[in-house]
């Protein structure tokens, strides 16, 4: 992780003259803004997984509940914060853009994609532990059972409908809420002036990537816990008799799991640099410096 943080920084575009100050101010807010949504998101994270290891009572609920709800909590933190208003000198004239924008104007198409495929797939899953899974000693869906000849065997805990049915309430609410945030971004009034199009395009563009960057490394992290839970009770329920494709399975769902779970970690350490960097990310994202970027500064920038 510190490596490819690393890179990204080193390979990160620099501003080789200074920015108007009202820019600057302005661009530096919008990067607060994004720095406080990435760390609530942390923050309710953690919450959810001090109440889950403290109230056994859930059976780990609040703990793979955690990611999706974190997010979720993060972007909707940015997207309730109004937008401010783009102020004009008095008496200058106020133009704008009749391009209409949507949620997703503004979206890498790769990231969209990735991420709604992440979301299938996770949905597919849940949906195979739970046809899979079976009652533990109180009826709840949680545990997976293998039976052969006169033996049997049961692990838990396995996702099964206990939690697969929250998780996939959750993924729903996550993904409402990438959805609310790319919203949020695309309706914020443009700047006034035509020659700043190119910086109002590159803000939006450097959003949406955190955005869509939140959004993934939580999908990911509930992905990969489900995952390797899933693989870990494949493997300790399985013995002699029961076909082997259970134990392949197993094996491969708790190395994949492993693997999802740090590439979420990765992708959110560069959801948090890249909100860290917000303001050379979003004039990177925009038209190259020239003699029209070096015109009279915007005297307002919507984040």
């Amino acid at each position: 992780m510190v490596a490819v943080v690393w890179l990204v920084v080193r390979g990160r575009p620099r501003r080789t003259e200074p920015l108007a100050a009202s820019v600057q101010s302005l661009l530096d807010a919008a990067r607060r803004r994004a720095v406080i949504a990435v760390v609530f998101s942390g923050a309710v994270i953690v919450a959810l997984f001090l109440a889950g290891s403290f109230l056994q009572s859930l059976a780990g609920l609040p703990i793979a509940l955690a990611p999706a709800l974190g997010g979720a909590a993060g972007l909707l933190l940015y997207s309730a914060t109004p937008p401010r208003a783009v102020v004009l000198a008095s008496g200058a004239a106020r133009e704008a853009s009749l391009t209409p924008r949507t949620p997703l104007s503004f979206v890498p198409p790769l990231g969209a994609g990735l991420l709604a495929a992440a979301v299938i797939l996770q949905v597919a899953f849940l949906i195979f532990t739970g046809v899979t899974s079976s009652p533990d000693g109180s009826g709840r869906y949680r545990t997976i059972a293998f039976q052969a000849a006169d033996s049997a065997s049961a692990s838990s805990p396995y996702p099964g409908w206990f939690y697969g049915v929250p998780l996939l309430v959750a993924t729903v609410v996550l993904v409402a809420a990438t959805f609310l945030a790319l919203w949020r971004v695309s309706s914020t009034p443009a700047l006034p002036q035509r020659e700043r199009a190119d910086v109002d395009a590159g803000w939006r563009r450097a959003t949406n990537r955190i955005i869509l960057a939140v959004g993934g490394a939580m999908l990911l992290l509930q992905f990969g816990g489900t995952a390797l839970q899933s693989g870990s009770a494949m493997r300790n329920t399985y013995f002699e008799g029961v076909p082997p494709i259970w134990d392949v399975l197993g094996q491969t769902l708790a190395g994949a799991g492993l693997v999802l779970m740090i590439g979420s970690i990765v992708v959110l350490t560069l959801a948090t640099l890249w909100a860290f960097t917000l303001p050379d990310a979003a004039l990177a994202a925009g038209a190259p410096a020239g003699p029209r970027n070096a015109e009279t500064a915007p005297a307002g920038l919507p984040r």
